[in-house]
């Protein structure tokens, strides 16, 4: 059975390494990764080793779903229960409509008198500040102007300058390089890192991050082939498979 492990810069699915099987054409393959970022959920039943060398954390285990409860039937009992009977209302107990009319019309105008006193005890309105005229008012309709256009200015220039195809490239190069660089120095400071390459067939640099460090791994150790993708890596375990000629 082959051993292969996988240097990735990238968040990996846990689908990912079924596809990996599939491309290199062994389901029993066993897979080894040394990720720079965690991978996006539990990946402990698809690989054998997964070693986080960046920031941030593996994911949880999945918690167990819990067993069904049993579900329990109740009888319908005949007994005799606590409720009490229908509530009866006595005819005393109900107001004479007429005297509730007497009490609105006595309720009616204190309310009436306590909403004309709220109204009189509020303090006015503060006075509107006056508006500039002159040459004042032109004074601030140029600082208004001066102000709006510096604002528009500091949006729309760095928006373009950002976008521009030159430097996203440049960008894009080297934040790839600085990544590749600590992700070499992370991988030789780490001692089982190293051991897990050392025992692998085919070491597999997935993404443009690890070609920094499969291309020193390659150096380091020769008798390991260190190839870039999926296909490259096929083709080598298919080399090691092929029956060697007696010529």
């Amino acid at each position: 059975m082959s051993n292969v492990v996988l240097l990735s810069t990238r968040k990996l699915p846990p689908t990912y390494f079924d596809q990996v099987r599939e491309d290199l054409g062994d389901q029993n393959i066993t897979i080894d990764v040394v990720g720079w970022v965690a991978p996006s959920a539990w990946v402990a039943d698809k690989v054998n080793t997964f070693t986080l060398i960046g920031p941030g954390r593996m994911p949880a285990a999945p918690a167990p779903e819990p067993e069904p409860a049993p579900e329990s039937v109740t009888e319908p009992t005949d007994e005799p229960t606590d409720e009490a009977p229908d509530a009866v209302i006595a005819p005393e107990a109900v107001a004479d409509p007429e005297t509730v009319v007497e009490d609105e019309a006595e309720v009616a105008p204190a309310a009436a008198q306590v909403a004309a006193a709220s109204t009189t005890a509020t303090a006015p309105p503060a006075a509107a500040k006056p508006r500039p005229t002159g040459a004042k008012r032109v004074v601030k309709a140029v600082e208004w102007r001066a102000r709006k256009a510096k604002k528009v200015a500091g949006r729309m220039l760095p928006k373009a300058i950002k976008t521009s195809a030159p430097v996203k490239f440049l960008r894009g190069q080297r934040a790839t390089s600085d990544l590749g660089k600590t992700y070499w120095e992370r991988v030789l400071s780490r001692r089982d890192v190293l051991s897990t390459i050392d025992q692998a067939d085919v070491v597999i640099a997935l993404d443009a991050g690890a070609i920094w460090a499969g291309w020193n791994l390659g150096q380091r150790k020769a008798s390991t082939p260190v190839v870039l993708g999926l296909p490259a890596a096929r083709r080598e375990l298919d080399m090691m498979k092929a029956p060697v000629g007696n010529g």
